[in-house]
Formats: structure tokens, C-alpha cells, sequence
């Protein structure tokens, strides 16, 4: 029995060894206090040195039992449940304050005490006997340990948080903390947040956090470094006790309690895994966008409101505080005819009018700057186009490209067509009762319209104009605009195309005079061209007081009409081409009358028209009026350089006072003088020395200003070696090349079948068939010298014997190196040649003055 005894001891003593040693306090507890219960002698109330084993000191459990320390080997140990216990000693037991240690002495007394030599060992009246001599400030001392205790004792629970900003750059795990059995927050509790996966937490940098617990809960910041998911933990690593280890002496020693030897079931950490979110280091950059102006006129800018995003569910990246700056190209593309059905992306041959970049500085809309603007007549369209590869130094935190749908009906802005009109009646004068017609003459309208069906919010086309004859009226209109309140005689529609309409002449449908006149002096009618409008087309509506458009019923008796004049200029010419004014003499005139027409300019269009001595360009001799009708001005020569050239006509009396002087500027009698097109060409071939078989093909480079719809066609023609180019008889016409500007214009190849000269010549017409621009047969720069191909070279014989080689001669082989020379040297000096002729013509054309053939 004593021998089994003695392992026991031994046993235990083993384990309180291995267990390790207790940890060191800053310094060591306070003593307590002793006190004296009636009756007996005095009982301490403190720490005392554990016994051999122990980590740390203890507390007495056995009242007036010997004091046992680290000499005395515990014969046993057990672990009791007792968490606010624990959580008074984790707290307090190394307090260098006497009263705190009484009281923790005092408290484990009144929950653990076991049986001693004191009261019998009856322990509720030992309890009994401590209580009342312990003094009352010990006594309330451990009352507020307890009670504190209670709020924070164990078992603790880990709270890991909930995270905010799944699926973006940046979040916030928020609300970690450690609470108490009661559910209270635990403060001062050390513990330690570790991520793993692509991010790190704010507040270090890196993917872990060591902190202290508070009365509220903590929050981190984290921002993703990558794209991916992201786990992590929270660790308490000082989680309290929730038992305390009992060291049981021999008889006659003191049983101790103590914080320290923690058993394995009551373990120290307390880990918290957190949810798993997902995270992303780039966005989607997207934006959407509307046009500033829907409606649009020649020359206007065309602009665009953008408005920047991030895609749903993503978040611009911001760093360091400002948000990522990121370029996009808004694209022009147009005019169409017709507005195009939306496509995800523009077609590979759009037609574009321009690009604008903008930078987006985050979240927010950006105007462009209208470098772009309307050049034509029809729709354009704007794209957004948002490339990573674009995006420099940020293109890491940019995912994927971004483009905006193609002709969006927001994204749409027209440039309308405009209708030019001119129109004339037949006669002036009607018979009362007889039939008025008029030839009306317009354009502007597009090649397809009435064809238009509408698309989206586009309105289709409308197909019909009307004509209306307003009057009768007792003079002459002479306002642009209908007053309101104008009598209409007759209305009718003519198809709302370009062309020539003839009214009146339907049998069904005539314009009658009426039989006797309203008005004593006559009656005056005036047909009105109107077009309404449509999404195509601005609307229209030709002038009242134009003269042309009036016809007259006279009265009875007969009046004297005032004479009137009304003009129209060549609209359109180049410099030093013929241009020409004609005017259209109405009314009374008298012997000896005669029109007097000047031209004024060049003009800047965009300055106000001046028509005085300075301005004078050319003046008309007098033109003879012998009655109503027209009167050519004669032939002026257009100014060498581009502007508008305002006419003016001057209607006077055989003495030479002024019965009437048109205006000044009228868009009728302005001439637009264009920058004379030019059109260089150049031959070039696929191979620099050319022989048969190669391509050859004609570059056009186009300068001045093309009238729409001009076209150049090359044709080629081809000589026999050593024979003259003739250009009777083109072996080859190359397709039409639509000319919409400066700039150069490549044909389409050609493949050469035989050596000689191969030569093309350029013809350019414009839209009317006149040509505009000719070449001439073999200039230098349209001829290419094509050599025969080489024949193909033989195999060459087996020799005749193996010991008798043939010998090759120094006349063979100097033969075969002049030959070669001379190829070599002709490709040189034909290419040299060529360069010459080109660098001659480009000095000739800027005008200078050596523009000599010197190398």
C-alpha cells in the first residue's frame, strides 16, 4: 500500500513538473491580509507559494490547516467548474493591491472550502466563521470582483463578423469581438485577424491584424490584390479558464486552488473562422451616352454627353484616394442617308466622320469638345469605345473592354436635308378664265426618299408636297413668308422627290384664272412650293414675294404694272471658270430702260457682305431691257481664290435714274467659288525593276474642292518595246473611284502580261458629266518600262567524260557580268528617273523656282 502510495505521488508530481513552468508577472501579488475568527487563531486570507508542480501560487482551500508550499509533493489533482471564479483570478491574481488578494482569498473560501480541522469540518459553518471576521471593505471588495466576474467569465464565444463589399475591390469585415457566457463584450482580450487569398487588411498592409478586444466591436478595411476568394480567422489566443486546478496535500496540509496548470478540455485559443467572399482587384469601366443635339446643321459640332460607370455589381478603383482616370474614344460615324438598325458593334466598312477621346475621372459624365463636326447632310452616330490597351499605367485594374451599341437611337444626331427650289409659271399674263401652269424644279431631297419606312423612334418618310396657289391678291406679294389670312385658290401634291413637277397641266385637275378679275387693277396669284418636314427632311416652304412664281389676271380697265425685278447668280463655281447672273424683268418698262449687273468679291462667308468700290470685282455692260422677260448679265471670270461672290442688278431709265437696285448677300445671288480640285497621279508597281506579269496600279492624290458625287476612272494603255505610247485604245479601265475629299485614292491592280511601256491616264467627271480633270498620254509620272521576264535557265548537260570538264572562257564569262551590269544599272537609272520626275512636278506645283531636273 505505501509502495503504490508513493508511485501515486511520484505520478502526480511527474505531471505538475511537465506541465511547465508558471508565468512570470511583472511583480509578485500582495499578501492579503490574516484575520482572526472568534475562537480561533488568525487564517490569511491571500496567495500562497504553490505547492512542488504548481505554475503558479495558490489559494488556500482548508482553513486552519498547516500552510503547505513548494516542499509539499500534492498527492493529487482535479480540475472543479467554476468560470466566474476563474474569471476573478485571470483578472486579478497577480493585483499587487492587499485588499484585492483578501478578497480573492475571501472568495475562495466561500465557493470552494473543503473540510479541515476548523468548525468540525463542517464547511458551511467554517463559511459562516470567515465571513464574519473578515472586514466589511474586503467582504464589498470581492462583492465587485464576483460581479464583474460574472459578466465576463467563459466559456467565451469568438465573434469573426460579417463582411461587406463581396465581389468588389474594397470591403469591410466588420463587428469581430469576444463575448462572455452572458453574451457581454469581453475588453482587453488579445487576438489576431489572418486572411488568406488575394487581399490585405488596411490598417497594416498585409494579411494580418493583431489587436486588443474593446467595448465596442472592431472593424477592418481590406482591399483586394487580385481577383479570387478570400478566407480567414479570427484567434483569441488568452481565452480565461473556466475551471481551476485543486492540488489535494497530505493530511495535514493545505489543500490550494489555482489558475494555472490549465487542463487540455479547457483550452486556452479560441478560434473563429469567418465567411468566405469573393473579391476582385479590376472593374468594368461601361458607359452610357446621348447626343447634345439631336438636329443639327452644316458645320455644327457634333457633340456627345457621356456618362461613366462601373459595370452592375463592380465599383470604380480608386487609389490613393482618387479614382482611376480612364480614356474612351467617342467615334463619329456618318452621315447615312437613312438612320442604320442598332448592332452591337459598327460595321468593319462604317464610314467615320470622326473620333474625340475624353477621360473619365471616375463615376460622372463628360462632354466632349465638338472637334467634330457635321459634314454632310444625313445621320451620325456616336460610339463609346473604352479599351484596356488604352489605359496605360491603370490598364492592371481595367477587366475587359467596353463598346456601346451602334446607331442607338440617344447616341443619333441628323444633319436634315435641305430642298433647293426653282420654279416659274409659264406666262405672267392669264386671260380671265384661262389655265396657269408652273414648272417647279427641286432638290436636296435624298436619292431614296418615300422609301423610308421609319425605324424606332424615327418617323418614316412623308411622300407628298403640296403646291398652293394663294390670291387672288390686289398687288404683287411682297413679303417671303404667307401672311396669315391669304386667300388659297387651288392645292395640289406633287411627289416629295427631287426632279422637275409640272402643275396645272393635269386635265383633271387645272389652275383656272377666274373669269373677271376681283380687283380693279388685276388680280395676282402666286404658287407656294411647301414641304412639311420629316425626320429626313427640314421643312420647306418657297417664297411668297417670289416673282417668278406670280401670274397676273389683269382688270377692267387695263392697269400699268410697275416693272420688278428678280435674280438668280450661278450658284456654284471654280476660280477663273465663267459666271454669270440673270435677271427676270416683270411689269412696265419704258424705252430706254436697261440693267446694270456687279459682282462683288471674294468674300470671307463668314463676314457680313460688303458691296461697295473696295469689294467691286466686276461690273456689266448695260443690258438693254426691251420688255418682261430675261436678261443675262454676260460672262465674269471667277477670282482665282475660294469665297462667296455677291451680284447686285440695277434697274435704270434711258437717263439714268435708278428704278430699282437689288440687295446686298441674298443667298440667290451669291456665288460659291471652291478651291480648284486638283488630281495628281502616280503609276506604281509591286516591284521596283518590273518585268512581265507584275501589278502595276494608279494612286490619285486629290486636292482642292471635289463637288459630291465626282468620280475618277484610269484607263491603261500598253507599247511594244521600242514602239511610241498611243492612247487610242485602253487595254484595261479601272472601276470608278468615288472622290469624297482630299487626300489620295489607290485603284484597284492590274497584272501585266508583256514587257514595252505601260501608261494610265486619269479622266475625273463631275456629277454633271463634265470633266473636271484629264490626264495626258505618257506623262512621266503614269509610264512604268516593264522588262520581258527572264527566260527560264536549262539544266545543264552531263559532261562527256568524267576526266575531260568542259572549260568556261573569259569571253563567256565577261559576257555574263556586262549583261548583268547592264540590268542592274538600268533598273538604277529608271527608278532614279522616275524619283527625278516626281521631285520636278511637286517643286513646279508649289511654285518654286528651281523646280529644275539637277539631281
Amino acid at each position: 500500500m505505501l509502495a503504490a502510495a508513493v508511485l501515486a505521488t511520484l505520478t502526480v508530481l511527474a505531471l505538475l513538473v511537465a506541465s511547465g513552468p508558471p508565468p512570470a508577472a511583472a511583480s509578485g501579488p500582495a499578501a492579503g491580509i490574516s484575520i482572526t475568527p472568534s475562537g480561533y487563531g488568525s487564517i490569511r486570507l491571500g496567495p500562497m507559494p504553490g505547492p512542488a508542480g504548481a505554475q503558479e501560487h495558490g489559494y488556500c482551500l482548508q482553513a486552519r490547516v498547516a500552510e503547505s508550499g513548494p516542499g509539499d509533493v500534492p498527492v493529487g489533482t482535479a480540475t472543479v467548474d467554476d468560470a466566474p471564479l476563474a474569471a476573478v483570478l485571470a483578472r486579478h491574481r497577480f493585483s499587487t493591491d492587499d485588499t484585492t488578494q483578501a478578497a480573492i482569498g475571501y472568495l475562495v473560501h466561500q465557493r470552494q472550502e473543503r473540510p479541515g480541522s476548523m468548525a468540525g469540518g463542517d464547511v458551511d459553518r467554517v463559511r459562516g466563521i470567515i465571513e464574519a471576521a473578515t472586514p466589511v471593505h474586503v467582504r464589498d471588495r470581492a462583492a465587485e470582483l464576483i460581479a464583474a466576474a460574472a459578466r465576463e467569465a467563459g466559456p467565451w464565444t469568438g465573434v469573426p463578423g460579417a463582411v461587406s463589399g463581396e465581389g468588389r475591390r474594397t470591403g469591410v469585415i466588420r463587428g469581430i469581438e469576444l463575448r462572455s457566457t452572458t453574451g457581454e463584450p469581453v475588453v482587453g482580450a488579445p487576438f489576431t485577424v489572418t486572411l488568406t487569398g488575394p487581399a490585405v487588411l488596411d490598417a497594416t498592409g498585409t494579411r494580418t491584424f493583431s489587436g486588443t478586444t474593446t467595448a465596442s466591436a472592431t472593424d477592418l478595411a481590406w482591399t483586394a490584390t487580385g481577383n479570387g476568394t478570400v478566407r480567414y480567422q479570427v484567434e483569441f489566443p488568452d481565452a480565461w479558464r473556466t475551471t481551476l486546478t485543486v492540488f489535494t496535500l497530505a493530511g495535514n496540509r493545505q489543500d490550494q486552488i489555482s489558475y494555472g496548470n490549465r487542463p487540455g478540455h479547457d483550452p486556452e485559443t479560441v478560434v473563429v473562422p469567418g465567411p468566405e467572399f469573393p473579391v476582385v482587384r479590376d472593374f468594368r469601366p461601361q458607359a452610357t451616352t446621348t447626343v447634345q443635339d439631336v438636329r443639327v446643321q452644316d458645320g455644327d459640332p457634333l457633340v456627345d454627353v457621356v456618362t461613366f460607370r462601373a459595370a452592375p455589381g463592380d465599383e470604380w478603383v480608386v487609389l490613393d484616394g482618387v479614382p482611376v482616370a480612364v480614356p474612351a474614344d467617342v467615334t463619329w460615324y456618318g452621315p447615312y442617308d437613312q438612320p442604320q438598325a442598332q448592332r452591337p458593334l459598327p460595321p468593319a466598312d462604317a464610314r467615320v466622320a470622326g473620333v474625340e477621346r475624353v477621360v473619365a475621372h471616375g463615376p460622372g459624365t463628360v462632354t466632349t469638345e465638338g472637334t467634330v463636326t457635321a459634314t454632310g447632310r444625313g445621320f451620325y452616330t456616336a460610339v463609346v469605345t473604352i479599351r484596356k490597351a488604352d489605359a496605360g499605367d491603370v490598364a492592371d485594374y481595367i477587366r475587359e473592354d467596353f463598346t456601346a451599341p451602334w446607331f442607338e437611337e440617344v447616341e443619333t444626331a441628323v444633319n436634315r436635308f435641305r430642298l433647293e427650289h426653282l420654279s416659274e409659271t409659264r406666262e405672267f399674263n392669264v386671260v380671265p378664265g384661262g389655265r396657269a401652269f408652273d414648272r417647279i424644279v427641286i432638290s436636296g431631297y435624298p436619292a431614296d426618299h418615300g422609301d423610308f419606312a421609319g425605324l424606332g423612334g424615327w418617323t418614316p418618310d412623308l411622300g407628298e408636297a403640296t403646291v398652293t396657289v394663294y390670291g387672288p391678291l390686289p398687288e404683287p406679294p411682297r413679303t417671303a413668308d404667307v401672311p396669315d389670312g391669304t386667300p388659297v385658290w387651288w392645292t395640289g401634291g406633287v411627289p416629295a422627290v427631287d426632279g422637275v413637277h409640272e402643275v396645272g397641266y393635269d386635265p383633271d385637275d387645272p389652275v383656272l384664272a377666274p373669269t373677271s378679275a376681283t380687283h380693279t387693277g388685276g388680280d395676282y396669284f402666286v404658287f407656294v412650293y411647301a414641304f412639311d418636314g420629316d425626320d429626313r427632311v427640314e421643312p420647306f416652304v418657297s417664297r411668297f414675294d417670289d416673282l417668278r412664281e406670280v401670274f397676273y389676271v389683269p382688270g377692267d380697265p387695263q392697269v400699268v404694272i410697275p416693272p420688278s425685278v428678280v435674280t438668280e447668280a450661278q450658284p456654284e463655281a471654280l476660280p477663273g471658270e465663267p459666271i454669270h447672273d440673270v435677271a427676270l424683268v416683270t411689269g412696265g418698262t419704258a424705252d430706254g430702260d436697261h440693267l446694270v449687273f456687279a459682282a462683288y468679291g471674294p468674300q470671307d462667308p463668314d463676314a457680313e457682305p460688303v458691296c461697295d468700290e473696295e469689294t467691286l470685282l466686276w461690273t456689266s455692260a448695260p443690258v438693254p431691257v426691251t420688255g418682261p422677260g430675261r436678261y443675262p448679265s454676260g460672262e465674269a471670270a471667277a477670282p482665282q481664290g475660294p469665297g462667296h461672290v455677291y451680284w447686285v442688278e440695277t434697274l435704270l431709265d434711258a437717263d439714268g435714274t435708278e428704278k430699282h437696285r437689288g440687295p446686298c448677300g441674298v443667298s440667290w445671288e451669291t456665288t460659291v467659288v471652291h478651291d480648284a480640285p486638283t488630281v495628281r497621279t502616280t503609276a506604281l508597281a509591286a516591284d521596283e525593276d518590273p518585268v512581265a506579269g507584275v501589278e502595276i496600279w494608279d494612286v490619285l492624290t486629290v486636292a482642292g474642292t471635289m463637288p459630291p458625287g465626282a468620280v475618277t476612272e484610269v484607263d491603261l494603255f500598253h507599247a511594244e518595246p521600242g514602239a511610241d505610247l498611243l492612247c487610242t485604245a485602253p487595254v484595261w479601265t479601272s472601276a470608278p473611284v468615288a472622290l469624297d475629299g482630299q487626300g489620295e485614292y489607290v485603284t484597284e491592280r492590274f497584272t501585266t502580261t508583256a514587257a514595252g511601256t505601260w501608261g494610265f491616264v486619269e479622266r475625273t467627271r463631275g456629277p454633271d458629266g463634265i470633266t473636271l480633270s484629264e490626264g495626258e498620254c505618257g506623262e512621266l509620272t503614269e509610264t512604268l518600262t516593264v522588262a520581258a521576264a527572264p527566260e527560264p535557265v536549262a539544266e545543264p548537260e552531263p559532261p562527256v567524260a568524267a576526266d575531260a570538264p568542259l572549260a568556261v572562257t573569259g569571253t563567256d564569262a565577261a559576257w555574263a557580268a556586262a549583261f548583268g551590269a547592264l540590268l542592274l544599272g538600268g533598273g538604277v537609272l529608271l527608278v532614279a528617273y522616275r524619283e527625278r520626275v516626281r521631285r520636278a512636278l511637286d517643286a513646279a506645283e508649289r511654285g518654286e523656282d528651281d523646280a529644275g531636273w539637277a539631281p
